[in-house]
């Protein structure tokens, strides 16, 4: 009888279970994120699932974590800077150096997912010196300087200000 019960219990464990090494490389590639759905469907959310959001040391506005496929919202770029904060990349801003491609930056401000143009004759370098984008109600600013980086946000919420951080960019 013990040995009944032990071997229910098992088949039942067993039923349950996780079966990801039996998983096909479609189902892997859409829990990822890197399916039909980020390759021009549906897009990925750029804030990172189930973040706990970040909150400035002055001001109001509260900022989601990015998710590490974030900087595909941006199309294509040439080269990519991003705000960390706390260990935590905030927000994403790129150029292509093609004449007229412009800036463009994006991150999640109080829940809500933000694209923001910047210089419409911006490149590259112009967003490794820094930028400043505004749509949507939002102007988002980041000033590198020696060793840190200060992000201002202003918004319907006033002004807010993230710092130290750092504005790491890669080309």
């Amino acid at each position: 009888m013990k040995a009944l019960v032990a071997l229910s219990a098992l088949a039942l464990v067993a039923g349950c279970s996780d079966r990801r090494n039996g998983e096909s490389a479609e189902d892997f590639a859409e829990r990822t994120g890197a399916g039909a759905a980020a390759q021009g469907g549906e897009a990925a959310p750029l804030g990172e699932v189930n973040a706990q959001p970040v909150v400035a040391p002055t001001g109001s506005s509260v900022l989601t974590p990015l998710a590490p496929t974030a900087p595909k919202a941006l199309g294509a770029i040439a080269g990519a800077c991003s705000f960390v904060y706390q260990g935590r990349s905030l927000l994403v801003a790129g150029a292509d150096d093609a004449a007229g491609a412009g800036v463009r930056g994006v991150l999640v401000i109080d829940r809500k997912e933000v694209s923001l143009p910047g210089a419409p004759a911006g490149t590259a370098q112009v967003v490794a010196n820094g930028v400043t984008l505004a749509a949507n109600g939002y102007s988002v600013a980041v000033k590198p300087g020696s060793g840190s980086a200060v992000l201002t946000i202003n918004g319907p919420q006033g002004e807010t200000t993230f710092a130290p951080g750092s504005w790491n960019c890669a080309r």
